[in-house]
């Protein structure tokens, strides 16, 4: 057993066997991504193999699934300390569920896993590591149009699909990640996060994302 048979089985076996089919293959990482969006021109060449897969609605998921690869890959792992009840790799992936299919869901993961690799890497040593119930403003549509309300996602438990599961080099867990309006961010600034996800679940706006909806708070 070793990193490339790990990685096989995370999307060839665990993804579909959780999250069903996927339709277009894996969206990488890109130099351009680092560059442009967080001003990093050298980003660890291994990044550029993590990556998103988006997979159709199920039966029992009526929502497109965006999820991440390769976060929870053992890249400093000796195969010979793989340890089922450790964590693999970073012990993650992310997750985002939407009503609607969209490049602008794999845009949106992408992004939030470049940022999570700087942050990781030492890049951001003046900013606290990402954790549950982190409020995060987007500073524009979270698909790209400016009418958009929502601006803005929480970071949160993934509870749109499966949200655990076992490597043979170790365990993950799914971080999930929902849109917010300006509004709800300002909320769970005042209130906290569990209020707000309470609030926007009450709402039917949560784990879902629906990018078209409007606030669940008013200005």
């Amino acid at each position: 057993m070793d990193l490339e048979e790990v990685w096989r089985i995370r999307e060839e076996e665990i993804y579909p066997a959780l999250y069903g089919r996927a339709v277009r293959g894996i969206f990488p990482l890109s130099r351009d991504l680092f560059r442009q969006r967080f001003g990093k021109a050298d980003p660890d060449p291994r990044w550029l193999r993590h990556g998103v897969i988006e997979f159709t609605p199920t039966a029992e998921r009526p929502s497109w699934l965006y999820v991440t690869s390769g976060y929870s890959n053992p890249w400093d792992q000796d195969p010979a300390t793989y340890d089922p009840e450790g964590d693999s790799g970073s012990g993650i992936e992310l997750m985002f569920a939407s009503t609607e299919q969209g490049g602008w869901a794999v845009d949106l993961l992408q992004s939030l896993l470049a940022f999570d690799l700087l942050h990781a890497a030492g890049h951001y040593p003046d900013q606290p590591p990402p954790r549950m119930g982190d409020l995060i403003p987007l500073r524009t549509g979270i698909n790209g149009d400016p009418a958009c309300a929502l601006r803005g996602v929480i970071m949160t438990p993934a509870e749109a699909a499966p949200a655990e599961f076992t490597l043979p080099s170790g365990r993950v867990l799914m971080v999930g990640f929902t849109g917010v309006t300006e509004a709800e961010l300002g909320y769970g600034r005042r209130q906290g996060p569990k209020p707000l996800i309470e609030l926007l679940r009450a709402a039917g706006a949560h784990p879902v994302t629906d990018p078209r909806r409007t606030s669940v708070v008013k200005p």
